[in-house]
């Protein structure tokens, strides 16, 4: 009896994943309600990875910049000379307390996009959520200048705490 359903029993496990790849395949098909914005759906990620990737750089660059402005303080602080500069550390930080607060309203006006986003996807309401995603490359791209511009005042400040006063 053993013998007669083991051929069987190896059989149907070869053959059972087989049919879950061929259940998963037809499931990933664009659904009919998704189908005619597929195409700028799909466009409008592109955008928004695009300009995030050119976002996340700048943002690279303006960590690495704060870590040097920290390890020159400390140099300045133990070679006595930070008080010399000290008015003009205080202006500067100014300029980029007033970036990172642009930074920081641009942002919490895109969190609530991106949640209504999120759950337009869920719910499955493409129109609505082509929509949203229409309107994040604009917030997106207001960005980019401001970090720009950041990362330019951190050099001005790197380059302030690398002169020797």
């Amino acid at each position: 009896m053993l013998k007669k359903i083991l051929p069987f029993a190896l059989g149907l496990a070869l053959l059972i994943p087989t049919i879950a790849g061929a259940a998963t395949i037809a499931n990933k098909q664009a659904s009919p309600a998704k189908a005619p914005f597929a195409t700028e759906l799909k466009a409008q990620r592109t955008i928004i990875k695009t300009n995030y990737d050119t976002n996340q750089a700048l943002r690279v660059t303006i960590k690495e910049k704060v870590a040097k402005i920290k390890t020159l303080i400390a140099e300045d602080k133990a070679a006595k000379t930070l008080k010399d500069k000290r008015e003009t550390l205080k202006s500067d930080r100014a300029v980029v307390k007033a970036d990172r607060a642009s930074l920081k309203a641009i942002r919490d006006n895109l969190k609530p996009i991106r949640d209504k986003a999120k759950t337009d996807k869920a719910t499955k309401d493409y129109a609505s959520l082509l929509t949203d995603l229409k309107a994040i490359p604009n917030l997106q791209t207001s960005k980019t200048p401001i970090l720009t511009k950041l990362n330019s005042d951190l050099d001005s400040i790197i380059t302030l705490l690398s002169s020797k006063s």
